[in-house]
């Protein structure tokens, strides 16, 4: 039970929402699939006075056109998993959509989109939207922009969003790629310690790009290019040195109560490895 008094809106178009976030400030929170405000809210760990809800703004889509996949704000993670639109690269969404944290309860309800804007460290979506290379589109007092996801993620819970700016879609570029997700996590019901999304791209010549995003193990994501661990087929050649390699790429792990950011350190090559095994002899979707 949320304990505060609160005024519920729901605007029918885009400028009267973010009018309703800059007229109220730090006392408006942005409600989309609710899964994270409205328990913190319940808990009394966020307390605001105003909830603009995006459900009437027509945000639930994913539509491909000109190599590029869209998805609505409003859009869940089970409409995600759905798609047929979701191809190559973009398919690492659905990889991870399907093995979202809550199971079904979640996947029906929570959003790619409010993943993206709470930006927790520890959960699926940051490190997958970065290697996939996606492009979040924003708006906001002064209208659209759209912030590239690697410049998207500035840190633990915090983003590239501005005061009164919410996030309206994602877009993924839909490349052709061998695609690879893998992640450790406590129980089925924890947020993941370790997440590793990784994208292969072959040609007639052989690997022509290869790179792994870790996510989980540091306050935002890490992008590693690995191609030159791979042989021309994209089979990885040495896993102990792979390992090494991916650990020291890890300068300041993520520490929380799930695990220490040593341990976090320690498991990211394992994971980055599991991942990339799965693109191996695998063909481009």
């Amino acid at each position: 039970m949320i304990r505060s008094t609160l005024t519920h809106h729901a605007p029918e178009r885009l400028a009267d929402a973010t009018a309703l976030l800059a007229e109220h400030g730090a006392a408006a929170a942005v409600l989309g699939g609710g899964t994270v405000l409205l328990p913190a809210m319940v808990r009394g760990e966020r307390t605001h006075r105003h909830v603009v809800d995006l459900r009437r703004l027509e945000l639930v889509f994913v539509q491909a056109e000109a190599g590029w996949a869209e998805i609505g704000a409003m859009t869940t993670y089970a409409q995600v998993l759905a798609s047929g639109e979701l191809t190559g690269s973009a398919a690492l969404l659905r990889r991870a959509a399907a093995g979202i944290t809550g199971g079904a309860q979640l996947r029906n309800q929570g959003t790619v989109a409010g993943s993206a804007a709470y930006a927790n460290p520890a959960s699926d979506m940051p490190g997958c939207l970065v290697a996939a290379g996606a492009v979040l589109r924003l708006h906001g007092p002064d209208g659209p922009r759209e912030v590239p996801a690697a410049e998207f993620f500035r840190g633990a819970f915090t983003t590239a969003l501005r005061p009164a700016e919410m996030v309206v879609t994602v877009r993924v570029p839909l490349r052709p790629a061998r695609i690879g997700y893998y992640k450790l996590k406590l129980s089925e019901s924890s947020w993941p310690i370790a997440t590793a999304a990784v994208t292969v791209e072959v040609s007639a010549d052989g690997v022509t790009s290869a790179a792994v995003t870790l996510g989980a193990v540091a306050a935002q994501p890490i992008t590693i290019d690995v191609a030159e661990h791979l042989s021309a087929q994209g089979a990885l050649r040495d896993e102990v040195g792979f390992d090494e390699f991916v650990r020291s790429r890890v300068d300041e792990p993520w520490d929380d109560e799930l695990a220490p950011a040593s341990y976090r350190r320690e498991v990211a090559g394992v994971v980055a490895r599991r991942a990339l095994k799965q693109t191996e002899d695998g063909e481009q979707r």
